[in-house]
């Protein structure tokens, strides 16, 4: 076995190994990984990837990358080949990362949400190096079972590309002080939160945007939530984001956002539907629940910020 760097590599050599973590994806979470594949190899190719790859002999069985965004790394996927797993080879490798991301220059904060790894000891290896971690659920609803009914209390209508700062700016007031906030950077500010709902409907940053099943609604103020969605595969979608303005939650907004969305799913011919929750976000998983979903992986979200700052975990 030996380990080297992901910029040592050309693309074609990672490429049978990649093709088959896109396989595993597609089989355990219904999620199309051509893009991620993509995306990754031409990360290989510009020598821009920061990770490393293991051998055995000539031929790579396990990897594991790390990308920087401004001042924060975000390490991605940590895959093992089928007859390399539980061995400690993917343990081995965030071990590598998480040093080396930790000590890089400029890099105030690492973060990592675990759903894309093979690595079943990752939690320890986070723990041990001073991180912060919560479980989170993948879960997964079959759109042929009959949906629930709501009440109609709030006019609902399609997610338009005007509506990318409204929607900014209810996912931003709906995260303040909240547990999602402190373990991830992306709902900290109301440009973070534009940068992700941008990403999401016009660079397809999580699936294809699917503009039928994302819904807005609409209040007398203005936009009071927004729910965002996409297809992951062929046959399944995906609740990328439900947000629901602090002034009209508990209100039965979130259940309905959630169920025009999978009817629309359904309505598109879809089969399945999947989302991912903080299993802490009490009100939200239980509705999800209530609502027909089932777990199909956990895995958990984790941050670290260099000291003598802290991640604020609220009570």
């Amino acid at each position: 076995m030996r380990t080297r760097p992901l910029t040592d590599l050309a693309a074609r050599d990672l490429r049978p190994l990649l093709d088959e973590e896109a396989g595993h994806w597609s089989r355990e979470l219904f999620w199309d990984f051509e893009d991620v594949t993509s995306a990754v190899l031409g990360g290989i190719e510009r020598r821009s990837l920061a990770g490393r790859v293991i051998h055995d002999g000539a031929q790579p069985v396990a990897y594991g990358y790390y990308m920087m965004d401004s001042a924060r790394a975000v390490v991605g996927s940590l895959f093992a080949s089928a007859g390399a797993r539980g061995r400690g080879l993917e343990e081995g490798l965030l071990d590598s990362m998480l040093g080396e991301a930790q000590g890089l220059a400029g890099s105030e904060r690492v973060e990592c949400q675990t759903l894309f790894s093979t690595a079943s000891g990752a939690d320890f290896r986070f723990a041990r190096a001073g991180f912060t971690g919560r479980r989170r659920h993948y879960l997964v609803r079959d759109l042929g079972e009959p949906l629930p009914s709501a009440p109609s209390t709030f006019r609902l209508r399609p997610f338009r590309r005007e509506d990318v700062a409204a929607a900014a700016a209810i996912i931003h007031r709906s995260h303040v002080r909240s547990l999602d906030a402190a373990l991830n950077l992306t709902y900290s500010s109301p440009a973070t939160c534009r940068a992700f709902v941008e990403t999401l409907v016009l660079r397809s940053g999580c699936g294809r945007f699917d503009s039928s099943a994302s819904l807005v609604a609409d209040g007398g103020s203005g936009c009071l939530g927004v729910i965002l969605a996409s297809r992951l595969s062929r046959a399944n979608g995906h609740v990328c984001q439900v947000s629901v303005a602090p002034e009209a939650q508990g209100r039965g907004l979130g259940a309905q956002l959630v169920l025009g969305a999978l009817g629309a799913m359904a309505e598109g011919g879809l089969r399945s539907a999947s989302l991912s929750v903080t299993v802490e976000n009490h009100r939200a998983y239980d509705l999800y629940m209530r609502l027909g979903f089932r777990l199909k992986k956990e895995f958990a979200a984790h941050a670290w910020v260099r000291p003598p700052a802290r991640i604020e975990i609220p009570a």
